[in-house]
């Protein structure tokens, strides 16, 4: 992948930063800087990427966008920092950086940025011949969000409907892809605005991961742990590679890895992926949900320590009191400003909104204070409109994909639920119970703050949020990244109390993450797959698509993944890949019937094309293929308008 990028790129990226740290500056005195630094550039992102997005509904996505965005965020990031000049000198002449907690921090921080800048800058390669993808699940996943950031930037597609469903409504949470619209607007190659964004959240959100961990435990070591099983963690998988072991040899089976070993069919049933490859990887959604979760998490976090536990009847008589001459102080600005990032995340990632919801109402009901009315009354301002719209899905799709539905024990089938968790997380259960019912490892206020995650588990195995089960999983993954801080403690207070102890904790440590790490051995040179992810043939037919047809055109393509007219063109297409659809619960199944008619010709396929709007027909390897189009209906009633050595591309007649 290309690492230089071109300047009004750039000048954004440096723009969200200043922004960042100017908030940062003037954040709460009761944060760290730290965690004033995650919060604050979460906070610089979320603002000029949904401001991005207002103004673009004007000026569409342009570089001069770009541009001003990032001077915004200059501007007003280089006079926080102005502003709180005085309050910055005051702390640095304490020399944080010297104190050896600090050291620690930054250590844990700065390993992991370079693990996971590693693991996404060589997401995609990009060759003389092809765009090569290293993940199987960044090949799949991406392809959609490509889709979605090029019908920002290329398509014009605003306000947005939905490009891989033409002419129906945008239900996906696209403020992510929408980011990286900007970026490559101010000049960057899809590849690098898919990856940089990504890359950036993810090291975010496990950064707050580390700097709650240590607000909760008071040390470095358990959030070190809970990151590395967040990344890592599964389940008893890692048996069978000794079986594997043994019968090809040690060496040559860590150096050509025969399997996967995060994922087994039934009757093994082991469904806890690789996080990393299933979640942080390919999902951007998720890391941007996930960096806005931990900037939550830290906001709340230290007030509620302070809140007396439970105290509902003084809560009621300070709000009675105080209501008429309500005034503002640094907590409650802090709880607003938590509900303002919950209420975004319908744009965001709808899962994190879920597992916020549940875990702060929790939080409300255990440690009551009158800052929750401020935190939930702009949470659902923000929230409610958006969810209106994307929730209820497609109304017209059968039962089956439609939801929320009732789903009795996720995706256990006819295993007892406690024995399929035992082998999906191995320990990771036992010792959770043992952090949360004993005082060994933490405090009972910090136990209180975590077990409500527990609920989001019980939900996620009652509950179905999409049509596709495991899907449930972009809300277990959260119980579990929570639930690992107090893991992680219980390990670190195993290791410390003996050498025996130590080694039992470093046992069980590896016993949790071995399934993960060997899986992403399989993905990682010399063995490492590669998977063409768009020929350059493609890339050039893209490219002159993008000259030489309208931006709102609608083409119908065929139904692979990796399409280069959505993906690489930013053209809406009628129907894109029926995976994605399904799992968005979208009623695919005439429009599909309607494109094998519109590739096999005659009168009822312009009919059918002038119905749809369609302006252009694609016929390539996969139409060829998998829908036998009729090519001599197409070259004696069409106008041929690009042609390349696999790709003709049909404009339709006008009706």
């Amino acid at each position: 992948m290309p690492l230089l990028l071109d300047f009004p790129g750039l000048a954004l990226v440096a723009g969200c930063l200043i922004l960042g740290l100017g908030l940062a500056a003037g954040g709460p005195p009761w944060l760290t800087w730290g965690e004033r630094a995650v919060i604050g550039i979460v906070l610089a992102v979320v603002g000029l990427t949904l401001l991005g997005y207002v103004l673009a509904l004007a000026l569409g996505v342009t570089g001069g966008l770009v541009l001003l965005l990032a001077l915004l965020g200059l501007a007003a990031g280089g006079f926080q920092l102005w502003r709180h000049l005085p309050r910055l000198r005051s702390a640095a002449a304490t020399r944080p950086w010297a104190q050896p907690a600090t050291i620690s921090v930054a250590v844990a921080i700065a390993v992991v940025a370079l693990t996971m800048g590693y693991l996404f800058l060589r997401a995609v390669e990009v060759t003389p011949d092809a765009w090569m993808a290293h993940y199987n699940n960044t090949w799949s996943d991406w392809s959609f969000h490509a889709s979605y950031t090029t019908t920002f930037v290329y398509g014009h597609n605003l306000p947005p409907q939905n490009p891989i469903f033409a002419g129906t409504p945008f239900r996906y949470p696209f403020a992510p892809d929408f980011a990286s619209a900007l970026l490559v607007a101010g000049g960057w190659t899809i590849p690098a605005a898919l990856a940089w964004p990504s890359l950036g959240m993810t090291v975010l959100a496990l950064s707050g991961l580390i700097f709650w961990a240590r607000r909760l435990t008071g040390g470095t070591a358990a959030g070190v742990i809970a990151v590395t099983l967040t990344l890592l963690g599964g389940g008893v998988g890692f048996w069978f590679f000794f079986g594997d072991a043994a019968r090809l040899g040690l060496l040559d089976t860590l150096l050509h890895i025969p399997r996967s070993y995060d994922r087994f069919d039934p009757p093994v049933n082991i469904q806890w992926y690789n996080p990393i490859l299933s979640y942080y990887l390919p999902q951007r959604s998720f890391v941007f949900g996930a960096a806005i979760v931990m900037a939550v998490l830290l906001l709340l976090t230290p007030p509620l320590l302070t809140t007396p536990f439970f105290r509902w009847r003084e809560t009621i008589d300070a709000i009675r009191r105080s209501w008429r001459r309500w005034t503002i102080k640094s907590d409650a600005v802090a709880f607003l400003t938590a509900g303002g990032l919950t209420g975004v995340l319908p744009l965001f990632h709808v899962h994190s909104l879920v597992v916020l919801g549940i875990v702060t109402v929790c939080w409300a009901l255990l440690f009551p204070r009158p800052a929750w009315l401020g935190f939930f009354a702009v949470m659902a301002v923000l929230a409610v409109p958006r969810l209106l719209m994307a929730v209820p899905g497609d109304p017209g799709a059968p039962p089956d994909h439609q939801y929320p539905r009732w789903l009795i024990g996720w995706v256990s089938g006819t295993d007892f639920p406690p024995w399929f968790w035992i082998k999906n997380t191995g320990l990771f259960w036992p010792l959770l119970l043992l952090a949360l019912l004993s005082p060994l490892a933490l405090r009972g206020r910090m136990r209180l703050l975590i077990a409500p995650f527990s609920l989001v588990f019980l939900v996620a195995n009652l509950i179905k949020f999409q049509p596709w089960d495991w899907d449930n999983s972009k809300l277990l993954v959260f119980w579990y990244m929570a639930s690992a801080v107090a893991v992680g403690a219980v390990l670190v207070r195993l290791a410390r109390a003996h050498l025996a102890g130590a080694v039992v904790a470093a046992a069980i440590w590896l016993s949790l993450v071995g399934s993960g790490v060997l899986s992403l051995l399989q993905f990682l040179p010399p063995q490492g797959p590669a998977y063409v992810w768009f020929t350059n043939e493609e890339v050039q037919l893209a490219a002159q698509v993008r000259q030489q047809t309208p931006p709102k055109a609608v083409f119908v393509t065929g139904e692979q993944p990796n399409n280069p007219i959505a993906d690489l063109a930013g053209r809406s297409v009628l129907m894109s890949y029926p995976g994605w659809l399904w799992s968005y619960g979208i009623n695919y199944t005439r429009r599909e019937a309607d494109i094998q008619r519109i590739y096999a010709g005659g009168a009822t396929a312009l009919d059918l094309l002038h119905q749809y709007h369609a302006d252009y027909v694609v016929v390539g390897p996969n139409e060829m293929t998998t829908l036998r189009p009729n090519l001599d209906y197409f070259n004696t009633t069409f106008r041929l308008v690009l042609h390349t050595a696999s790709y003709q591309i049909y404009a339709v007649p006008p009706g």
